[in-house]
């Protein structure tokens, strides 16, 4: 399991209240990323996992917004965070200060994917936003976005014809008719590109 900060308040419960011990705790190395906690029950997580969560920190942080290509990322155990700055530093609501080594996943590609999921029972579609493999790993029907300056109403179009053209016939007008706003709000910083 895979949880993240949305902003500063949600950062600051996130690794207050719902990170343990044996949790790996991650952040993009730059101000207004996410904390991203990798739920591992004491158990060691898979370098798969590890890079997913670097990605989704990397693509939901500020880099996104700026147009990088990739960003640097680390990860620390939950231990190695305090809200206690040096002799009078101020660390601010939602941030905190890493003590010891920090553990890099360098140029971590900026590019999340977009995928629809079918339920035969209602008809109807659902969304799901990720790093490429996960999303890759649940359907067939999917975009992948890189950071880019088309706005997120517009690109929301964009993806729902491209994810058209993709699946199968059947769900075709599905997707066609699904909501732009259910897209939309998967979009890191609400603009980006597909990728081609």
């Amino acid at each position: 399991l895979v949880v993240a900060g949305k902003d500063a308040t949600s950062n600051e419960v996130l690794i207050k209240k719902y990170t343990d011990p044996w949790d790996i705790v991650f952040h993009t190395d730059i101000t207004g990323s996410p904390f991203v906690v990798v739920k591992t029950d004491g158990k060691n997580p898979s370098m798969q996992c590890l890079r997913e969560a670097a990605e989704f920190s990397a693509a939901f942080s500020r880099a996104w917004r700026e147009g990088f290509a990739a960003a640097d990322v680390y990860w620390v155990k939950p231990n190695q965070l305090s809200k206690a700055g040096s002799s009078g530093e101020y660390v601010s609501h939602g941030a905190f200060v890493v003590r010891g080594k920090r553990n890099w996943m360098r140029s971590t590609p900026l590019r999340i994917a977009i995928g629809a999921l079918f339920k035969e029972e209602t008809d109807e579609v659902k969304f799901i936003s990720g790093p490429l493999d996960a999303v890759k790993a649940k359907t067939r029907v999917y975009v992948t976005l890189l950071p880019g300056d088309i706005e997120g109403k517009e690109l929301s179009r964009q993806i729902l014809r491209e994810m058209a053209e993709k699946a199968p016939k059947e769900y075709k007008e599905r997707i066609l008719k699904a909501s732009v706003e259910d897209v939309k709000r998967l979009i890191p910083f609400n603009r980006g590109r597909i990728e081609t």
